[in-house]
């Protein structure tokens, strides 16, 4: 049973161990040193957070066991909102350093969060949760602190860790806890913690919504460490129908493929297993594709400069995302300058609120005026709508409006 002297020795822990270098440049190697396969797990780790955690901007995302912050850092860099909290105060102080301020940074102990309840939608724990000594306890602050949709991704070291020298040596050395994070083990913590639904992502770097519910993975090492003789006597009427000696080409041959590659992935699996605990019973979300018909109704071809140019446009959401008007990740009618080449002069020359929001299926005729170039000559107006923070709705395969001006 860990001791409470863990929780000391990880508050303690860069002090001890010399390594403010390695974290501060986390995930990358300090300078003048080669990458080793700890940092390419953790840029792959961070890889399958985008994708299988998905954060969005609305989204406020609790980074558990932060450390330096490289997650939270990058997480920033790709526009997502995050509250970073770590038990030990050095750490925090260099993630400041890193960040270049401590908004956001937290000093606290995962198995008593100090946030209220429901205050993030998503949070996501990078090869930290190991190290708690209650992981019970933690679960259910994780829930706690959870909007009721909300989603927690862990990213763990799991069999074997233990008994790794490099696991070793830390515990030895700074005294620190180097649990591992066995799957079925801990899916069911995360069940008892009250989440209603635990995944297991198997290939999530590949498919990250290709997942295992606990007893789909209970079934999965059930079949891998079934032997030979069971399954053929199981399967004795199929291969009676394969008598005539096409076995090895059909459907032996993809039975004994499965086999073996859910063997190698196995192991792989259980050594690094990425898992999802959500709140509410897992539903696969539908693709969310923005994609809009826009047609140029009326219009002014020809304005002085300094003025503006009148404009009716027509817009219909042939996607499968809603438009939100005024959301964070609002969608608005995007209007861009070119040369008569199509060269871009100014690619945010305006930008256009749609009357209302627009569910798959609606459409909307409304009036906009663009305002005319200060300088004349003749223009080209490239019309289009705009996820703002995200893309242009062109390069999802939307068609915009191109028009052609003179300005005097």
């Amino acid at each position: 049973m860990p001791t409470p002297d863990t929780k000391q020795a990880e508050k303690d822990y860069l002090r001890r161990s010399g390594g403010r270098d390695w974290e501060a440049s986390k995930p990358f190697p300090p300078p003048g040193q080669l990458a080793t396969e700890e940092h390419a797990q953790h840029l792959l780790d961070f890889a399958v957070l985008l994708r299988v955690l998905a954060p969005g901007q609305a989204d406020l995302v609790l980074d558990l066991g932060a450390g330096s912050c490289w997650v939270s850092e990058w997480l920033r860099r790709c526009g997502v909102h995050t509250v970073a909290v770590d038990i030990a105060l050095d750490m925090m102080r260099l993630g400041a350093e890193r960040l270049g301020n401590a908004s956001g940074l937290v000093v606290g102990d995962m198995e008593q969060l100090p946030f209220t309840d429901g205050a993030f939608s998503k949070a996501c724990c990078l090869n930290a949760f190991h190290h708690v000594p209650d992981q019970t306890r933690a679960l259910e602050e994780i829930r706690r602190v959870l909007t009721p949709d909300g989603v927690a991704m862990f990213s763990e070291p799991g069999k074997g860790h233990a008994t790794s020298p490099t696991s070793v040596v830390a515990s030895q050395n700074y005294g620190v806890l180097e649990n591992e994070i066995l799957i079925e083990a801990f899916m069911n913590s995360c069940l008892e913690a009250g989440f209603a639904d635990v995944l297991l992502h198997p290939i999530s770097n590949i498919m990250p919504l290709f997942v295992l519910h606990r007893d789909q993975w209970r079934g999965w090492r059930t079949f891998t460490a079934s032997s030979r003789p069971t399954r053929a006597l199981d399967k004795l009427w199929r291969a009676v129908l394969e008598f005539a000696g096409l076995g090895k080409g059909t459907l032996l041959f993809e039975e004994a493929f499965a086999i073996r590659l859910l063997r190698e992935l196995e192991p792989v699996i259980e050594q690094h297993p990425i898992v999802t605990a959500h709140r509410q019973p897992f539903v696969r979300p539908t693709e969310r594709r923005d994609s809009a018909a826009v047609e140029l109704v009326a219009a002014t071809s020809a304005a002085p400069s300094g003025t503006r140019l009148p404009m009716t446009l027509y817009v219909k959401n042939v996607g499968t995302a809603r438009w939100e008007s005024g959301a964070v990740d609002q969608v608005r009618v995007g209007v861009q300058l070119l040369t008569p080449e199509s060269a871009v002069l100014n690619r945010d020359h305006s930008r256009h609120q749609l009357p209302r929001s627009l569910a798959p299926g609606d459409a909307v005729t409304f009036d906009i005026t663009i305002p005319a170039p200060a300088v004349p000559g003749r223009y080209t107006l490239k019309i289009d709508l705009v996820r703002e923070g995200v893309s242009w709705f062109e390069l999802a395969g939307s068609k915009p409006v191109v028009h052609p001006i003179d300005v005097t």
